[in-house]
Order: C-alpha cells, then sequence, then structure tokens
C-alpha cells in the first residue's frame, strides 16, 4: 500500500489532531490477528506499531521527512504477514 491514505493521513497530521492511533490494516491466519496502527508524535513525525493478538510486537519512529519511508515500511511489513498465510 503506498500512498492513498496512509500518505494523507501522514501529510494532515501537522493541521489534524489525531486522537490515539490509526488502524492501517489488519490480517489474520486462524484464530491470530496481527495489525499495524500508526500514531502522530507530535514534533516529530509519525510511529507505526506493529501488534499480534493485540501485544506490542515492535514499534519504529518515523521523522515528518520520512515520509515515504513509513508508507514502505507499513507495505513491507503487510507484505511480509501476507507471504506467511495472512490474510
Amino acid at each position: 500500500m503506498r500512498g492513498g491514505l496512509v500518505t494523507d493521513w501522514v501529510e494532515a497530521r501537522a493541521t489534524v489532531t489525531i486522537c490515539g492511533p490509526q488502524r492501517v490494516w489488519a490480517l489474520c491466519k486462524g484464530e491470530h490477528e496481527a495489525a499495524i496502527d500508526v500514531k502522530a508524535v507530535p514534533g516529530i513525525g509519525a510511529e507505526i506499531v506493529l501488534t499480534v493478538d493485540g501485544e506490542l510486537r515492535k514499534t519504529r519512529l518515523f521523522r515528518s521527512h520520512q515520509q515515504a519511508e513509513l508508507v514502505g515500511a507499513i507495505a513491507d511489513t503487510r507484505a511480509m504477514f501476507e507471504g506467511k498465510g495472512w490474510a
């Protein structure tokens, strides 16, 4: 997922106050769920948060000028999970 809602959200974060994280995608495998949320980090940029079954697995902070890297990391993480049978 390059561009689209994630890109629009990152561009808008400076002018719009986002309350809490925004779900970008969620995939299931059996009874398990993996998800990526994006949340604004005021004065810095945005953070992506990977959870599996509601448990924090990994976070990554992106500075405001790293928009392309943020969008790419979201897409790459989803592709990795889909490659392992998550849908």
